[in-house]
């Protein structure tokens, strides 16, 4: 009996040690309260301090702290209200004893209450602040904290304490700091009180979130804590709980902790030259900062407008209509600037430029040419483009300046002299483009480089020599060509580039199957092209010839001439148009042909000539010969290439067959019937030079003021 009552007295030991005695999974856990102002509370969007100090203590004390208190909330500092539960992250113990706008010397009457109903072990106390700015004392606020500790004591003798030591302010308005000397002495009294007051049972110590606070950093309104302000707040309690043994010390004070507030999303809508921002509000932000980047315009960062919209909606002016700019939205509250949210786009509303501007250009100098059009209704401005013509062949596309011309004139320097350029004007408003103008083309003043670096001359027996030769002096065939033709002597060239194509007898269908195909093959040239032709597609020759050979007049010939001349227009101008296609930085002279004799009565022909030849013949020949050059002159001004019909007639003005003034075309060669007209009616060596002369005053008045074609 005794060992079973041995045996039943151990088991009743064991079973009432296993009762009693703590396990680690049962270890006692330390109920603390946050007591404090709207420091300790916070307001919509914050982390709080309290949130910091939880999430520290999770890692370096887990489960040995139960955050209590009657309270919960946040101060919605947006409404002015209490009850918000918006946290910036609401996952952890939200309990607090903390009010906005709360004084020490309303608490320590409350406190001893707060105590016996939460049972708290650690009083966690940020307060005093208030009371100061409200006209107390540091040492009437001292006074307030001594009872406040005594109240607490009575709820709970063995309750310790960590006091904050009280933070400065600062004026963000007038950049000033405030409450300074206050804060510094009631701090000296709360370490004077905490030493005084301090026991084993129940412990007073000191928490200095003041040490390097700077209140116009590390607050959004100069107060209330910022992200940055409330991690160092709770360093410094954490660093005083450790020394109660709860936890381990915090280490560094952060320098800068994101507020982790993200902007949303805007709806924008298009306006013209602007665009509408509405958004919803974040919790706690009292601004928000509206960030834009045009992508039009490449800009790969955003830009911040420089002050925080105070609602959610903004008109974002001055904007370029037909551009595609982004908006993201960043809260702030207060001096605290939160994250940018996810960005939306818009393409800028406004009217496209409504008509097409009229385009004129004159050359200025040998580099500069001068632009102007008509304004266009809605433009905001004009995009000049350019083509240098030389260069098509390898740069075909329009060069445009980089920005738009606000007016409606414009000097385009920087060009080079003796070049073809051609130019168009592109109305914009904004990025909206309307029609560009018809493009123009203008040569600069001067030679190119001071000389062509080829020149083709094309066209019939006026252009191939034919008449200069001399016996045997021809080369090419039947075309009739001679080095004494007078595209020989226009203009400085180097002549290993010549090209003489010119062939006695061309039409204008014979040169598109032949000689067109000759003219600069290769890109980039400053060449001339020379062109004589017409006279063989009317027939101007043959009929000459009949009128030489029959002894009838031939008078009755001219009608029929006529007619041809008339319809020749519309050839010739497809001709020159396709030439200046083929070579658009050319210089293009088409040369008229010369009135082939004097008039009856103002010469001397010679027997053959005279005797072949009547009167109203001869004045027939005079008036096709005039007109062939007017429809040549015609045409060529049609097709925008130049022409020297004028000059070429000055020049042979009083010197045409049978003149007794120098003669500078032959006659009909004398010999034996049938008729030779080979050479006959064709300028002699003296014709070739009046001819190079025409052409090369008509060039000299191109160098020296340039031109302008369509």
């Amino acid at each position: 009996m005794r060992n079973i009552g041995r045996l039943l007295c151990s088991l009743l030991l064991m079973a009432g040690f296993l009762a009693v005695a703590p396990t680690p999974a049962q270890a006692a856990v330390t109920k603390m309260m946050i007591v404090g102002d709207s420091i300790s509370q916070g307001s919509s969007g914050d982390f709080t301090w309290r949130f910091r100090l939880h999430e520290r203590l999770a890692t370096t004390a887990p489960g040995a702290v139960d955050f209590v208190g009657p309270k919960t909330d946040l101060y919605n500092n947006v409404t002015n209200q209490h009850g918000s539960t918006a946290y910036a992250n609401p996952s952890f113990d939200q309990a607090h004893n903390a009010f906005w706008g709360r004084r020490l010397s309303d608490e320590k009457i409350a406190i001893s209450g707060k105590v016996a109903t939460s049972g708290a072990g650690v009083l966690l106390v940020l307060l005093g602040i208030n009371d100061l700015v409200q006209g107390a004392s540091p040492s009437q606020v001292a006074q307030d904290m001594r009872g406040f500790i005594a109240n607490a004591r009575s709820a709970n003798p063995g309750v310790d304490f960590i006091i904050g030591h009280t933070l400065s302010r600062y004026d963000i308005w007038q950049s000033t700091p405030e409450n300074v000397q206050d804060t510094r002495q009631l701090n000296v009294l709360y370490d004077q009180l905490a030493a005084e007051l301090n026991t084993s049972n129940s412990r007073v110590t000191i928490a200095s979130p003041d040490f390097e606070w700077y209140p116009e950093y590390y607050t959004w309104d100069g107060t209330h804590p910022n992200s940055t302000g409330e991690a160092r707040i709770a360093a410094a309690f954490t660093d005083a709980l450790a020394g109660l043994g709860i936890g381990s010390p915090y280490g560094s004070r952060p320098s800068f902790v994101q507020w982790n507030s993200t902007g949303n999303q805007p709806s924008v809508a298009p306006l013209d030259s602007a665009a509408s921002l509405t958004w919803a509000s974040k919790p706690g932000a009292t601004g928000y900062l509206v960030e834009r980047r045009n992508v039009t315009l490449g800009e790969t960062a955003f830009t911040r407008l420089p002050y925080p919209v105070n609602g959610t909606s903004f008109v974002s002016n001055f904007l370029a209509p037909g551009s595609r700019v982004e908006f993201r939205i960043v809260p702030t509250k207060g001096t605290m600037v939160g994250r940018p949210g996810t960005s939306t786009a818009v393409t800028i509303g406004g009217p496209d430029p409504s008509s097409r501007p009229t385009l004129t250009a004159a050359p200025a100098t040998e580099n500069s040419i001068r632009l102007s059009w008509s304004a266009v209704p809605n433009a905001s401005g004009y995009h000049i483009e350019y083509i240098d013509l030389t260069k098509y062949r390898t740069e075909p596309n329009w060069i445009r300046l980089p920005w738009p011309i606000p007016g409606t004139t414009f000097t385009q320097d920087v060009l080079f002299p003796g070049h073809w350029y051609r130019f168009r004007v592109v109305p914009v408003n904004g990025f909206n483009e309307g029609t560009p103008s018809l493009p123009v083309e203008a040569r600069t003043k001067g030679r190119p480089f001071d000389r062509y670096k080829k020149i083709n001359s094309l066209g019939d027996s006026y252009s191939s020599g034919l008449g200069a030769g001399g016996q045997g002096g021809y080369t090419g065939g039947n075309c009739k060509r001679t080095t004494n033709a007078w595209p020989y002597f226009v203009a400085p060239f180097d002549r290993s580039s010549f090209d003489h194509q010119a062939c006695s007898g061309a039409t204008i269908p014979s040169l598109r199957a032949g000689q067109l195909s000759t003219v600069f093959h290769n890109p980039g040239e400053e060449g001339l092209v020379t062109l004589t032709i017409g006279g063989n597609d009317v027939g101007f020759g043959n009929s000459l010839q009949t009128c030489l050979t029959q002894t009838s007049s031939c008078a009755g010939l001219e009608p029929s001439i006529a007619d041809k001349i008339d319809n020749l227009k519309p050839s010739l101008v497809s001709l020159y148009s396709d030439i200046r296609t083929q070579v658009p930085g050319a210089d293009i002279v088409v040369a008229g042909y010369p009135l082939l004799i004097e008039p009856p009565g103002s010469g001397d022909c010679n027997l053959f000539v005279n005797l072949q030849l009547k009167d109203d013949e001869k004045y027939m020949i005079l008036r096709l010969g005039a007109r062939l050059n007017a429809v040549i002159k015609d045409a060529a001004r049609t097709a925008g290439v130049m022409e020297a019909v004028d000059e070429t007639v000055a020049q042979f003005d009083g010197h045409a067959a049978c003149s007794t003034n120098g003669e500078y075309i032959n006659q009909t060669a004398a010999g034996a019937l049938p008729y030779d007209a080979s050479g006959s009616f064709h300028p002699k060596s003296s014709g070739q030079t009046a001819y190079s002369i025409a052409v090369n005053n008509r060039l000299t008045t191109l160098f020296n003021g340039g031109w302008t074609r369509r």
